[in-house]
């Protein structure tokens, strides 16, 4: 990454270098979340037109191998063992510090160790596939081994060109990531949408191959760092152990976001009717935690970032409290326009699912809640204390598991799950809090946390439930529901608005807009210390634009990896 540098005098502070604010500030902090959140959107589209022609073109057994082959495809993220989120982590950090050398040394041994690990998970794979066709036993053992091999083929392809986002969303660079996720999806429906109609089965595996080769060609192209080979056994270790507890919670978060699901399953007599039934509330919630998720691939990098440049603990915990305002601001408005708007229309449109409708309203408050434990869970990551996060969920998963087993034994059904479900959410989130940053902000700081969360939150939040509860929105008229929505909508504009203000966010902004009036670069440039934390040398340096933002953490790429269908 070429970096364009300019010594500046230090008696100008831009509203950047301030410890609560990102490196390249808050208008690019906003833009980007536009950028990253509207691609995501566009993607989502875009893969479930094709979700709906992939299954038009394939049989229900077809496509519950191309499923069983998606799998196999995800498994390949953990074969590295964490190496590759502690090489970008470190790396983020080292651009704060303006001394990415070293760094860029770790994502060498990231690449050598991704491409050798996937190479062996790609042979175990290509070798059950050589078997099963070898024994030829069922009617699907055809498909079956075609698909292992295929799947063992496209895994080496698949981790590389995930390598490279990491890197690229490590180096904020996410107008290419989401011109990268926008262009799969496309191809998706288009050429996979045409082979499989061709083709059947078999299409569908040759296209995902093509779709994933032009994503390879894509990458290359717009690399953030040149990868090369490299070894050196103590170093990997290292990255080893920085990475694995990040790759664990990960794993431990999805089985904590799944419990319900589990549970419903192992606990209720009429399961598959339930879970069906509940599916409906999972549907919206899983939505609103998108959005949470989507976000806050902007957030990880500049944490990083800003702990290089400052080597400060609390001037990260300043920005992630802050950035977590911004965040809550944002869950707010959709968690409670869904909770008005959504059952009327799935009423109508999913008759046989309302059952699934009542546990709604008590899962959208938890889905808010673990949206927001992101930010402090992205600050453990980024300071190296990445081990509490792992423990921290990892209690919270023992206790929504023996609080959604209570709620079913006592009889309370989907309600009762869903309510479990959304206290266990709370609590980690307030888990996630304490033991990040709330020890370093001062009190001041503490109640303007809770002051402006309830400000963003609450006032739409209660307002939605409350119409919701007067007027059940499942039996309201389509007059009705947009009247619910309006109200929703400016209570939260209400609040937004003082928040805004009380919270010196037009200030924040106007600063940023100063600051871009005085430098002499284009208004993207970022301020980054040229000296680092370490030295703490006074002289800085305007680093050349990066492109949009995003997670270095390795979460599906926008769209869920459209091309895998």
């Amino acid at each position: 990454m070429s970096a364009q540098a300019e010594t500046l005098d230090t008696s100008v502070v831009p509203a950047s270098a301030a410890p609560s604010a990102p490196v390249t500030g808050w208008r690019r902090f906003v833009a980007d979340c536009l950028l990253v959140s509207g691609a995501s959107v566009v993607c989502q589209v875009l893969g479930t037109v094709t979700s709906l022609v992939l299954r038009m073109c394939v049989d229900p057994a077809q496509m519950g191998v191309w499923q069983a082959v998606k799998m196999l495809l995800g498994y390949a993220n953990y074969a590295n063992l964490g190496v590759s989120k502690g090489a970008a982590r470190e790396f983020t950090i080292a651009r704060g510090r303006g001394d990415t050398s070293a760094a860029e040394h770790g994502l060498n041994l990231a690449f050598t160790v991704n491409t050798l690990t996937s190479l062996a998970y790609a042979a175990v794979l290509v070798a059950a596939g050589v078997w099963i066709a070898l024994s030829g036993g069922g009617a699907w053992s055809g498909a079956w081994a075609v698909g292992m091999i295929v799947a063992g083929a496209l895994a080496v392809l698949q981790r590389h060109v995930t390598f490279q986002v990491t890197i690229l969303r490590a180096a904020q660079q996410f107008g290419v990531t989401s011109q990268l996720s926008v262009l799969e999806a496309a191809l998706t429906l288009a050429v996979c949408g045409l082979a499989t109609w061709r083709w059947g089965l078999a299409g569908l595996y040759a296209s995902t191959a093509a779709v994933m080769a032009a994503s390879l060609v894509y990458v290359e192209r717009h690399r953030a760092s040149r990868l090369a080979w490299a070894w050196h056994w103590a170093e990997i270790r290292r990255l080893v152990a920085i990475g694995a507890p990040i790759l664990l919670a990960g794993t431990v978060s999805s089985l904590f976001r799944s419990l319900d699901k589990l549970m419903i399953l192992a606990c209720m007599s009429d399961r598959e009717f339930q879970l069906g039934c509940y599916s409906l509330a999972l549907m919206v919630a899983t939505a609103v935690y998108g959005l949470g998720n989507t976000l806050s691939l902007v957030l990880l990098p500049r944490y990083g970032e800003k702990y290089g440049q400052s080597g400060s603990r609390r001037d990260v915990a300043m920005l992630a409290a802050r950035s977590s305002e911004f965040l809550g601001a944002a869950l707010g408005l959709v968690a409670a326009v869904a909770a008005v708007a959504a059952p009327p229309l799935l009423a109508r449109l999913l008759p046989d699912y309302q059952p699934g409708l009542a546990p709604l309203l008590w899962l959208l408050p938890g889905t808010v809640a673990i949206a927001l434990a992101l930010p402090p869970s992205q600050y453990l990551v980024a300071v190296e204390r990445e081990a509490r996060a792992l423990w921290t969920v990892v209690a919270a998963t023992v206790l929504a598991a023996v609080g959604n087993y209570a709620a079913l034994k006592a009889g309370w059904g989907l309600s009762g799950v869903a309510a479990s479900t959304a206290a266990s959410y709370l609590v980690y989130m307030a888990l996630s809090v304490a033991v990040s940053f709330w020890s370093e902000l001062e009190v001041r700081e503490r109640v303007r946390f809770v002051a402006m969360h309830a400000l963003a939150i609450a006032p739409a939040s209660s307002t939605a439930i409350a119409l919701e509860l007067a007027w059940s929105g499942s039996d309201a008229s389509w007059p009705a529901a947009a009247a619910k929505v309006v109200v929703v909508v400016a209570v939260w504009g209400a609040s937004a608005a003082s928040a805004w203000r009380l919270g010196g966010w037009d200030s924040a902004f106007r600063q940023d807009v100063g600051w871009a009036k005085r430098s002499a670069g284009p208004p993207s440039f970022g301020l980054v210390s040229e000296a680092g934390p370490k030295n703490g040398g006074p002289a800085l340096r305007l680093a050349h634009p990066t492109g949009s933002t995003g997670l270095f953490d390795e979460v599906p790429r926008q769209g869920d990896e459209p091309h895998l269908d």
